[in-house]
């Protein structure tokens, strides 16, 4: 009755003698171990388990036992099949010699959840780098294209976004082409007859050609017109014929110079000394400072980091390497703001001096980290205090994470009822309460706790 009872509440019980031997042993599920357990009476509890968690065993049996809140540890059991079976164990004391219990919970379908947990992490990140390696692809393809190519919101007429190409033809006294209407780019003779080019495109759904006098121009260039939707919006892409020869001279002298100064990611090159040598306009933008006279000489690790540590790191890793790429940590403002960024680098040796160029860019695709108090609820989250956290406090919060989406599912579980979750967690009722409170877990629970 005792066994049944015990059993119930847990899928397995060990009874122990003072020593850590295993007298009796008591099963739920009568093929959890595959009979395995009956050779186990007589044996040393240690003794049964796998060579990782002999030391937890030892030390499970060393504690002082606390009947308020028991400890609970994972522990493996080696089975015939070759796959490890882990059990979450707590020890209770029965009597005054030392007998004790030892009551052990499958954690199976945890491990499991937790597996399917790491694969649909690390399926998503594949995902993510696929597209920034898309991205990139199509932003140099679009800036070193020859032709000038502009890309409009059908819906409002405006300029979305424009190549190196069209900056250069269209981009005059200090205008921009980004929220420009779309006329901007055709001459006073041809407005009307750009408005037909586009609606054609629009109706016909294909490719259509005209010539037209450009903004500023003094002769008419072929002109195509091409109008898509994607996800609910609609675009519309012009390129334009051009002189090309120029153009193509003119890019291929600063070619690389314009598409740094363009770029949307914050660029920077320091020299061996750490100082910084010369900066972008994005990341100036990114680190909230005027003019590049402010930031020229100064260390990159005073804005980058923190100081001495994550700089040295990247430039050792791209000495070893040659690159980096995707380096995640923080970027400090001029007025005191934090900036979760991504990192990636290379170095060019230039005489007998080593130069490092870091692209920075704002990590923006994750949520706000939450605050100290709170679980961190992903594996990015955890990854990304690598170097910054040492490595036992990852470990603890992530032992908070499981032990908070355990609580929550047995709440779900027994629509929150308070008395029968800790039932199904083994916990006591206070000792539920108090990871309630610890972990911040409020909600409308069943009256009948008090009942239970």
């Amino acid at each position: 009755m005792v066994a049944t009872m015990v059993t119930a509440a847990t899928d397995v019980a060990l009874l122990l003698d003072r020593g850590g031997t295993i007298v009796d042993v008591a099963i739920r599920e009568p093929d959890l171990f595959g009979e395995v357990e009956k050779s186990w009476i007589g044996q040393k509890f240690s003794d049964v388990v796998t060579v990782e968690s002999r030391q937890k065993v030892v030390r499970m049996l060393s504690e002082e036992p606390d009947e308020e809140s028991p400890a609970r540890r994972e522990i493996n059991h080696p089975m015939p099949h070759g796959i490890d079976l882990p059990v979450s164990y707590s020890m209770l004391p029965l009597t005054k010699n030392g007998t004790r219990l030892a009551l052990g919970r499958d954690l199976r379908t945890m491990a499991s959840l937790q597996q399917n947990l790491i694969e649909t992490q690390l399926a998503l990140e594949t995902d993510y780098a696929r597209l920034r390696n898309t991205e990139t692809q199509y932003r140099v393809l679009f800036d070193t294209a020859l032709e000038p190519i502009v890309l409009v919101d059908a819906s409002n007429g405006r300029i979305i976004d424009a190549n190196l190409a069209a900056r250069q033809r269209f981009e005059k006294d200090g205008r921009r082409l980004a929220g420009a209407p779309v006329n901007a780019l055709f001459g006073t003779a041809s407005q009307s007859e750009a408005d037909a080019l586009i609606a054609a495109a629009r109706s016909s759904g294909e490719s259509e050609t005209a010539s037209l006098l450009p903004s500023g121009g003094e002769r008419k260039v072929p002109v195509a017109v091409r109008f898509y939707r994607q996800h609910g919006s609609s675009r519309i892409i012009l390129r334009f014929a051009g002189d090309e020869e120029p153009l193509k001279n003119t890019i291929e002298t600063d070619l690389v110079a314009r598409l740094t100064s363009t770029l949307p990611d914050g660029l920077a090159v320091v020299g061996p000394d750490r100082l910084i040598q010369d900066v972008n306009e994005s990341f100036l933008d990114l680190s909230e400072i005027a003019s590049r006279n402010q930031i020229v000489g100064r260390p990159l690790d005073e804005i980058l980091g923190r100081r001495g540590v994550e700089l040295g790191v990247l430039m050792k890793a791209i000495d070893t390497d040659g690159f980096v790429r995707n380096f995640s940590t923080h970027l400090n403002t001029r007025y005191g703001g934090v900036v979760e960024v991504e990192v990636s680098g290379s170095a060019i040796t230039r005489g007998d001096k080593r130069f490092y160029g870091f692209s920075i860019r704002e990590g923006a695709r994750t949520p706000p980290r939450p605050a100290a108090s709170e679980p961190f609820r992903s594996a990015n989250d955890m990854t990304g205090l690598v170097g910054r956290v040492p490595l036992r406090e990852i470990i603890r919060e992530t032992a908070d994470i499981i032990e908070q989406l355990c609580i929550e599912a047995a709440l779900d579980l027994t629509r929150n009822n308070r008395a029968s979750a800790a039932e199904m967690l083994g916990l006591s009722r206070q000792s539920l309460y108090s990871k309630l409170r610890r972990h911040g877990i409020s909600g409308n629970f069943s009256e009948s706790d008090d009942t239970h």
